[in-house]
C-alpha cells in the first residue's frame, strides 16, 4: 500500500481561470463535425427511403395521369399509341362539349350530378338531430352510435346491389305495394324521379352515420359552461340551440359540407351498379348518368381526350365552388 504512486493515480483537476470557469487545454481537437454530417445524411437517406413508396405512387397514379390528361385535351388519343404521335385536334373536344355533339349528353350527366347531390344537406340535418339525441348518457347508446354508422363501412358494390333488388321493377318493393292494392309498378329505377329518389335515399342511408359520428364529437366540445350560465340567464333550449351549439359546431358542420360536396359531385359507383340492368348502368334516357360515369364512357370508347375534357370542367366546376366556400367561411371568421 505504501508503495502505490499517489501521483500516477491522482485525478489531475481542470485548470481553472481567474472567473472560476474551466480553461481548455491548447491543442484539443474539436468535436468530428464529418461524423454528424454522414450521420444527417444517413437518417435523411433513410427517411426518404420510407416514404419512397407513397411517393413512387403519387409519381405514377397521380402526377404524370395529371400531365398527360392535360396534354390529352388536344390530341385524338386512344390511351394505346404514343400521345405526341396522335393528331392534334386543338379545341374540338372543348367544342363537343359546349355545344358539340356531345354536349346534350355531358350536361345531362353534369345535372344528374347536381340532384343526386341533395343528399349532402338531408344528411348534415338529420345527422346533427341524430347527433343530439346521442350525445347523451344513456343506456345503449354506443350500440345505437355503432348501428348507425355501419351502413358507413359496408361494401358500396354490395349495399347498390341489394338496393336494386329492392326497387328493381317487380322486385321487393313493387310487391310490397302491390300487396297493399297497388296496381301497376312505382317504376323507381326507370322514371326520372323514381332515380333521383333512390340514389339520394341510399346516399342519405349510407352517409347519414358519418355526419352524425362527427357532430357528436363537435357536440362533445361544446362549453357547457356557457350552457350552464345560459340557463342560468334564463335561456330556453331553442336560444342555447341557436347561440351556442350551433356556433361551435360551425367548423365541423364546414368540413362536412365541403368534403362532402367535393364527394357527391364525383358520384358513379352507386347510380351505377343501381342501374346496372338499364343501359349499362346510365339508366333509362341516361337519367342516372353522373359526370364520372360520361368520363367512364368515354375511355371505354378509347376516346381519352373528350373524357379529360369532361373531367377537367368538373374539376374546375368544384374547385369554383370550394373557392366560394373557402371565402365566405374566411369572411366569417374576419368578422368574429
Amino acid at each position: 500500500m505504501e508503495n502505490i504512486d499517489i501521483e500516477a493515480t491522482a485525478v489531475q483537476a481542470e485548470p481553472m481561470s481567474d472567473e472560476g470557469t474551466p480553461v481548455v487545454a491548447q491543442g484539443k481537437k474539436k468535436p468530428n463535425r464529418t461524423l454528424s454530417h454522414t450521420l444527417q445524411r444517413k437518417e435523411t437517406l433513410i427517411g426518404w427511403l420510407y416514404i419512397s413508396p407513397m411517393v413512387i405512387g403519387l409519381l405514377v397514379f397521380t402526377a404524370i395521369p395529371f400531365i398527360m390528361s392535360l396534354m390529352a385535351m388536344f390530341y385524338k388519343w386512344d390511351g394505346i399509341h404514343d400521345l405526341f404521335s396522335s393528331q392534334s385536334v386543338g379545341f374540338q373536344w372543348f367544342e363537343q362539349i359546349f355545344g358539340g355533339l356531345e354536349s346534350q349528353t355531358y350536361w345531362r350527366a353534369f345535372g344528374n350530378t347536381l340532384i343526386f347531390a341533395i343528399q349532402l344537406p338531408v344528411c348534415l340535418v338529420l345527422g346533427f338531430f341524430l347527433a343530439l339525441a346521442m350525445n347523451r348518457s344513456m343506456r345503449g347508446v354506443q350500440t345505437f352510435r355503432v348501428i348507425y354508422y355501419i351502413p358507413g363501412v359496408m361494401s358500396v358494390v354490395a349495399i347498390s346491389i341489394v338496393w336494386r333488388n329492392l326497387f328493381t321493377e317487380n322486385g321487393t318493393i313493387d310487391q310490397i305495394l302491390y300487396s297493399l292494392g297497388a296496381e301497376e309498378s312505382a317504376r323507381f329505377l326507370i322514371s326520372d324521379a323514381g332515380v333521383a329518389f333512390t340514389v339520394n335515399f341510399l346516399l342519405v342511408w349510407k352517409g347519414v352515420g358519418y355526419s352524425t359520428l362527427m357532430l357528436i364529437a363537435g357536440l362533445q366540445s361544446v362549453s357547457t359552461d356557457q350552457i350552464e350560465a345560459a340557463k342560468i340567464d334564463g335561456a330556453n333550449s331553442w336560444v342555447i340551440l341557436m347561440k351556442i351549439t350551433l356556433p361551435a359546431l360551425y367548423p365541423t358542420i364546414f368540413y362536412l359540407f365541403v368534403t362532402g360536396l367535393m364527394g357527391s359531385l364525383q358520384i358513379f359507383n352507386e347510380p351505377f351498379v343501381l342501374l346496372s340492368n338499364y343501359n349499362g348502368g346510365n339508366g333509362v334516357n341516361n337519367n342516372g348518368m353522373t359526370v364520372v360515369s360520361f368520363v367512364y364512357a368515354k375511355k371505354g370508347q378509347n376516346n381519352y381526350g373528350l373524357a379529360s375534357v369532361s373531367a377537367w370542367v368538373l374539376a374546375f366546376f368544384i374547385f369554383i365552388i370550394t373557392a366560394i366556400q373557402m371565402y365566405v367561411d374566411k369572411r366569417k371568421r374576419e368578422a368574429e
